[in-house]
């Protein structure tokens, strides 16, 4: 009996050894898995874990339960700096850079985002990205300092007029909502049909990464682009064309280049 028990043990002791020697050799990516907004809407970045120490990325996992936007927000942690050679001393912040990917982290959707947790405008720590609804992304982050990293999702609809004579007729003082999202190339069409000679404004804004292009098109009107420009907080324009004829008019809302993302809002009178 002890002879078949030792034998037992001695191929337990054999296994251990070859899966010790498999993840020496082939290390499991734990702190990915791990880190899921889904699961948890802020995820802690220890000092010990940034870039600077490890010469590593920190992925984090996130796959949207509608169409929409999310905002990321970097937030420096609670701890005091040690005193440096002045002897002042500063609250615990951070810097580093977010880049989101597709779902298998080769893809890169976004431009890299730098952020900074003493800045003292939003822009300077949180950036937006539209996402598609039952999409998986990854936030990859180059964490220069501890950091905590807040993932939080707004839902807007996602228009299906993506072809100019498909466009969604927009009636006079009703606002449209949408968002453009990150690696999809579709544009929304919205259509104007304008019954006299007339002012026409036009009313927008916004939050993107990168820019939203708007191009304003008709049969008596010189084509117009106009851009919603980076930021994490909604900002208002206005687009004012004298004495249009009447006729169709129409609008094209796009992401400007392959990198850029965001919501936007439209309202005409």
């Amino acid at each position: 009996m002890m002879k078949y028990v030792k034998k037992y043990v001695r191929k337990i002791g054999f296994c251990l050894c070859s899966l010790m020697l498999f993840i020496g050799l082939f290390p499991m990516d734990v702190s990915a898995a791990a880190r899921n907004f889904n699961k948890k809407a802020t995820i802690a970045i220890s000092g010990a874990e940034d870039y600077a120490h490890t010469q590593k990325y920190i992925w984090i996992k996130y796959k949207a339960p509608n169409d929409g936007y999310i905002t990321i927000t970097a937030q420096g942690n609670a701890q005091k700096l040690q005193e440096d050679s002045s002897g002042s001393k500063g609250a615990g912040l951070a810097t580093g850079i977010f880049r989101l990917y597709n779902s298998q982290k080769k893809t890169q959707l976004s431009g890299d985002y730098v952020y900074n947790t003493a800045g003292k405008n939003p822009a300077e720590y949180t950036v937006v990205y539209g996402v598609r609804k039952k999409t998986t992304y990854y936030l990859q982050v180059q964490a220069q300092g501890a950091v905590s990293v807040k993932c939080n999702f707004t839902k807007v609809s996602k228009s299906k007029a993506n072809k100019k004579s498909a466009a969604v007729s927009l009636p006079k003082k009703k606002k449209a909502k949408g968002i453009l999202a990150a690696g999809d190339n579709a544009a929304d069409w919205y259509k104007i049909k304008i019954p006299k000679k007339q002012y026409l404004h036009f009313y927008y804004s916004g939050k993107a990464n990168g820019q939203v292009k708007l191009t304003f098109s008709g049969a008596y009107l010189n084509t117009a682009k106009r851009y919603i420009i980076q930021g994490s907080e909604e900002v208002g324009h206005a687009y004012t064309i004298e004495r249009v004829q009447p006729g169709n008019y129409f609008v094209k809302v796009e992401r400007a280049d392959s990198q850029s993302s965001g919501f936007y809002t439209l309202k005409w009178q």
